[in-house]
């Protein structure tokens, strides 16, 4: 079988496929043909094999990369003398400030261009005409609308809604405050809180005249009422606190927060009524009622939002409002008039307190107490008004039965140390909410929590400085 693999000598070969042009040659073949051209190549010419020519001139006596130890050398350019400065491009000749026209020719002409593309021409604007809105529908900038959320920019609490537990709160506290701040009624600009020293610049926007006459109305309808007896009287702070309720929600739902307003109002209408037919008994039981029935209004879905922030503001705006307000119906408890007694005393005393701090305040304030919080209350105007506060508590309230000297004084001292506290509280939240006022129910006050913020603080002092005092039994 190995003879069927055998190729025969004699077998023509197939001719070869023509080639690209380019052809490996042998050594024999090399030499062959470079004898053939021998006649035809110059002496000098280099032959195959032949070695290149060696570079004429000196051996450099160093290579790249340079050693450590090769001195530096240094290229001087040789520039020519009086030779002129090169062109440079048209960009960096100096501006003429002249300022190319889009459109050839005079005014007519950019109108004529412009009535072509509408039938209008354009409006040119003069002098203050650049202040004006260009809308009128009252969408965006002329909308006297609070703003809530992301567009208000004067909130500079903590957004809750995105945050969580591995934030660092050191840095975002350390963030300045946005520089739009909120009007106050007084403004004092302050140095920084490390400073002792205080300029004070006061532009009360307040209408004094106004205030009075709202104040004194009020008053009026307050002694009509205390004048008619308990259930009248019970009937009047229902209402009040009522109304501040209303405020304050709304107070919440404008910075942000989906309060349970209806839950509330109710559970604070129902401490009110309950405080003066029942007693501190009434209270707990519809404080535990409010708590289980708020759970149950988010779970349920009566209003969607986040349920921990909500139902715990909701909870505040009980307690602050509803549970405080109704030691007023637990001093109108007492046998007689004495608890109408003792309510219009509290009452008395507060107004002197406010009235005083605001008189010696805008008079003689340098010294604010909390100038991050309220930057109008001042220590001359804590002084002012605890002085006045003495001097009515014991000229008018001590003559007032069952209030005697003493315990007049004592009303005095715990009016004056509590009722700045409610009010300086109320400034806090409504900072915090990016608020002026709670409300525009009473002219030159603003709302009436606003009016009544240190009285709800003051309540619960006077009711049990009755207990303690032993005033009234029941």
């Amino acid at each position: 079988m190995a003879d069927d693999f055998d190729v025969e000598e004699d077998r023509p070969v197939p001719p070869r496929p023509p080639g690209e042009g380019v052809r490996i040659i042998g050594a024999q073949e090399a030499a062959a043909r470079e004898a053939h051209m021998k006649g035809r190549l110059p002496e000098d010419a280099p032959r195959f094999g032949d070695p290149p020519a060696q570079p004429v001139g000196p051996r450099p006596s160093v290579r790249f990369p340079l050693p450590e130890d090769a001195p530096p050398r240094r290229v001087v350019e040789v520039a020519k003398e009086n030779a002129p400065p090169p062109d440079l491009q048209h960009w960096t000749e100096p501006p003429t400030g002249e300022v190319p026209r889009i459109l050839a020719g005079g005014e007519e002409d950019d109108l004529q261009a412009w009535s072509g593309l509408t039938n209008r021409s354009p409006r040119w604007r003069e002098g203050s005409d650049w202040e004006e809105a260009d809308f009128d529908d009252g969408s965006l900038g002329t909308d006297e609308r609070p703003r809530m959320g992301a567009l208000d920019e004067s909130r500079t609490e903590r957004p809750d809604v995105f945050s969580f537990d591995d934030d660092d709160e050191a840095e975002y506290d350390e963030r300045p405050e946005p520089a739009a701040s909120r009007p106050l009624t007084t403004r004092i600009q302050t140095r920084p809180a490390e400073s002792a020293e205080y300029t004070t610049t006061k532009s009360s926007d307040r209408d004094i005249p106004v205030a009075v006459a709202a104040g004194v109305g009020l008053g009026i309808v307050a002694l009509l009422a205390f004048a008619q007896g308990p259930a009248l009287t019970a009937a009047l702070a229902t209402v009040v606190v009522l109304i501040a309720a209303v405020e304050l929600f709304d107070a919440f739902r404008r910075g942000g927060h989906r309060p349970a307003t209806l839950l509330g109002l109710v559970a604070t209408a129902s401490l009110m009524v309950g405080a003066y037919v029942k007693g501190e008994r009434a209270i707990p039981l519809i404080l535990a009622l409010a708590v289980l029935f708020g759970m149950l209004w988010y779970l349920l879905g009566v209003v969607r939002g986040r349920p921990t922030v909500n139902l715990g503001i909701t909870l505040l705006g009980l307690l602050w409002v509803g549970f405080l307000g109704s030691f007023a119906s637990l001093l109108l408890r007492y046998p007689g008039r004495e608890g109408v007694a003792f309510l219009l005393g509290a009452v008395l005393a507060v107004v002197a307190n406010d009235v005083g701090a605001l008189v010696v305040g805008r008079q003689f304030g340098t010294t604010p107490m909390a100038a991050e919080i309220s930057p109008n209350k001042t220590v001359e105007g804590f002084a002012g008004g605890a002085a006045l506060t003495v001097l009515i508590s014991l000229a008018i309230v001590s003559r007032i039965h069952p209030w005697g000297f003493g315990s007049a004084f004592w009303l005095a001292v715990v009016v004056s140390l509590i009722g700045p506290a409610g009010d300086l509280c109320e400034s806090m939240i409504k900072r915090d909410l990016g608020l002026k006022d709670m409300g525009t129910l009473l002219p030159g006050h603003g709302g009436v929590l606003d009016r009544f913020d240190a009285l709800l603080f003051v309540l619960p002092a006077v009711y049990y400085l009755v207990e303690l005092l032993d005033l009234a039994t029941l």
